[in-house]
């Protein structure tokens, strides 16, 4: 056990550090893109880019996940006798090649699909069309080299996907700072998006051709077993892409650019700081889908739930101060970021959403625990049962937030808290018995009290001192939640001993 964590940890490390990087370039975007196209332009961005990213999931097809729980099964070591290691290779060559020349074809479909329902929408103009076009590109390509980071993430090779990674963030941001500061407008950013996604994907066809030998590949029998194996995941993929994305589309049809882009900011935000549930998602998943295909076994269950409650702690310890500071700070952040006029109205977008953000981060883990339990088709319904209950919420709330507040977002933002909630409520429901403990809802009710302990501190205060509001929440939250035991001493310990284990 300890040498499994010893493993995650270290991914854990070099997840945290990569994300580091790619979080500052991220943040470095942020500033820059709304601030020098304006709120209007802006608008179109977000809209391109969700519209997208709606159509990639077809691209996805459910294999991505499937891929990494594949191979996490497929890792070969020095556990196994020659003859079985090569066995697994011949295995995972077949399963790339033909996984990769499927995403190809898709690719190249969906993105004709999408180009070509852009130009039949009236409500589109030319410029939107035109960012659809090129960034439409890019998420297309952008699903292949998914699949492809996939195989390196079942393989527990966290530093090849974050090396690739931050240059792709490299390439975007420095190519969108240069443009900008020539005064270059919507369309040449778009096309650095496009540039930076080709990038990454022959950088990740080049890193895993070194280790796996690619060659495109067509058996019929084995893409059978793919695409029935991904199928939950793609009903998963696909109703939580709607949910996500049928905000943004939505609020473009009722409301006016502007809006859009205010939502767009607060949603950018809100997106960057879900770094936690990413870090340890990305870093335990292949190690959590190996011991829950084992915790059938003797003792594989009680082992299966410790993992998942440590998890379930440490990411508490974290979200909370994220959140409770984020629905404090956000109406400081957005004037720092981008002045008192232009985006003032996304601050209270940005409070609705660091509600929805402890939610979300808590529902992620969730996710990923049932799915390591074979629980995907449960999960999946309860996908769509978002994506419908979702845009019903959005038809009802966008206008009536435009009534009442003048910003259609903020119902977007309200839909969206309301789903997460019913997202976490399904995932209680369907979670196995004997997974999670008492204990976990008595740490996670004592974080949101100190949460809101903190908030409630911060708003009395007064100061409108970013820097200021951010030293005195860590200070308020940090030595409280060590002392009324937020992280239990019992997993701190095995922490530390994990790290300490020479293997």
């Amino acid at each position: 056990m300890s040498s499994k964590t010893r493993r995650a940890v270290r991914n854990t490390v070099i997840q945290t550090i990569g994300q580091g990087i790619t979080w500052t370039l991220s943040c470095i975007l942020l500033v820059l893109l709304p601030r020098y196209l304006g709120d209007s332009r802006f608008g179109v961005f977000t809209i391109a880019f969700s519209y997208c990213a709606l159509f990639s999931t077809l691209v996805n097809l459910g294999v991505n996940t499937f891929l990494v729980k594949e191979v996490a099964i497929l890792h070969t070591g020095p556990e196994f006798p020659p003859e079985e290691n090569a066995r697994r290779t011949t295995a995972l060559q077949a399963l790339l090649g033909n996984v990769l020349t499927l995403k190809l074809l898709l690719a190249l479909g969906v993105f004709l699909l999408q180009t070509a329902v852009a130009w039949c929408l009236p409500q589109y103009n030319d410029q939107t069309r035109q960012a659809i076009l090129i960034v439409g590109f890019g998420t297309c390509l952008g699903g292949v080299t998914q699949s492809l980071g996939g195989v390196f993430q079942g393989m527990e090779n966290m530093l090849a996907i974050n090396s690739v990674l931050i240059v792709e963030k490299a390439v975007i941001t420095g190519g969108c700072a240069l443009l900008l500061w020539q005064g270059c407008g919507l369309l040449p950013v778009c096309w650095v998006h496009a540039a930076a996604a080709c990038t990454s994907f022959l950088l990740n066809l080049i890193l895993l051709g070194r280790q796996v030998r690619i060659s495109l590949g067509w058996e019929l029998s084995l893409l059978r077993r793919v695409f029935v194996g991904g199928f939950p995941f793609l009903i998963w993929v696909v109703f939580s892409e709607i949910y996500l994305r049928v905000g943004v589309l939505m609020l473009s049809l009722l409301a006016t650019d502007a809006v859009v882009g205010w939502y767009g900011v607060s949603m950018r935000i809100y997106a960057t700081l879900l770094f936690a549930p990413t870090i340890l998602t990305n870093s335990i998943f292949p190690a959590l889908m190996r011991m829950g295909a084992g915790a059938d076994a003797a003792g594989g269950q009680t082992a299966f739930a410790r993992a998942a409650e440590r998890l379930m702690n440490l990411l508490l310890f974290v979200a909370v101060p994220i959140s409770a500071g984020l629905i404090a700070v956000a109406g400081p952040l957005i004037r720092l970021l981008y002045g008192a006029k232009a985006f003032a109205q996304a601050a209270e977008n940005l409070q609705v959403l660091g509600v929805s953000l402890l939610l979300v981060c808590v529902d992620i883990l969730l996710g990923t625990v049932l799915i390591a339990r074979g629980k995907e088709k449960p999960w999946a319904r309860m996908a769509i049962a978002a994506a419908v209950f979702n845009p019903l919420l959005n038809l009802a709330l966008i206008p009536l937030a435009g009534r009442l507040w003048g910003n259609g977002g903020i119902g977007v933002s309200i839909a969206t808290l309301l789903t997460e909630a019913l997202m976490m409520a399904g995932a209680l429901w369907l979670m196995p018995p004997g997974v999670f403990s008492r204990r976990n809802l008595v740490l996670g009710v004592k974080g949101c009290l100190l949460g809101a302990a903190m908030v409630l501190l911060l708003r009395v205060w007064g100061t409108s001192n970013l820097f200021l509001l951010i030293g005195a929440g860590a200070a308020f939250y940090l030595p409280l939640a060590l002392l009324w035991g937020l992280l239990p001493r019992a997993d701190l310990a095995h922490l530390w001993h994990a790290v300490r284990r020479r293997e």
